[in-house]
């Protein structure tokens, strides 16, 4: 008899940077770093962007350690050439990491490929159509007039898909052409641009974010997390940021 394939684990993990606690996290995550993934971080000129690096970094390595049972101090991310990130040596896992403003997030899938981003509402608004749009996009967008997370939603799900492929924006985003049939967040998306599923997905604040993966169901949203709160189980309702 032919064994079967174990189905592939995604774990999405996401933190609010206004979180109590969040500058001591990321001292202690640059601490255990090695010396020069912490030389990367450094290099970043502003506090918040290091802050934003260091706790995506910290949500990675924990949906990392909580997918291959070992502790999170223990693993170590990379990035490749292509600016990419990896579990060093844990091949059989993939990994990306978003933040912008608010929020950081980590997605890590085991036996598929994982792609994540996150984005302010606003900062969408102001990018004109023709930035990231494509023609069907624009008319399905005008079919329901002032629907600004939408719009939104189509940005990090292109941006997601970008990732999830590791081609990143070479091609430009309005060559990543999505759907989404629904009406309701979470939206469910496909794209002809990578075989895989996506949702997007409301954030607190006037964020949203979105997650793929190239094989089974992508989370329909993260799980928070804080310094002190355990990971709760992957497959639970997210927890609103201030909970630990």
């Amino acid at each position: 008899m032919t064994p079967v394939a174990a189905p592939p684990r995604v774990l999405l993990l996401a933190h609010d940077l206004r979180s109590p606690g969040t500058e001591e996290l990321a001292r202690t995550v640059s601490e255990v770093l090695a010396p020069a993934e912490r030389e990367h971080v450094l290099r970043k000129r502003l506090a918040a962007d290091r802050t934003r690096t260091l706790i995506g970094r910290w949500l990675a390595r924990r949906a990392a350690a909580r997918i291959v049972g070992a502790p999170w101090t223990t693993l170590c991310t990379g990035q490749r050439l292509g600016g990419q990130p990896y579990v060093v040596g844990r091949p059989q896992l993939s990994l990306s990491i978003a933040h912008s403003g608010r929020y950081a997030l980590a997605a890590v899938a085991l036996g598929a490929r994982v792609g994540v981003d996150t984005e302010q509402v606003a900062r969408v608004t102001r990018l004109p159509d023709d930035a990231f749009l494509g023609p069907a996009e624009r008319a399905a967008l005008h079919a329901v007039p002032q629907d600004e997370e939408r719009r939104a939603a189509l940005w990090v799900l292109k941006e997601a898909a970008a990732k999830l492929t590791g081609q990143g924006l070479r091609a430009g985003l309005r060559s990543i052409g999505f759907e989404c049939p629904g009406t309701r967040f979470p939206l469910v998306a496909r794209t002809p641009y990578a075989a895989a599923r996506f949702r997007a997905f409301r954030l607190p604040g006037g964020y949203v974010a979105a997650v793929g993966v190239s094989a089974g169901e992508p989370p329909r949203e993260p799980v928070f997390v804080t310094p002190t709160g355990p990971v709760s189980s992957d497959r639970g309702t997210a927890r609103p940021p201030s909970v630990r």
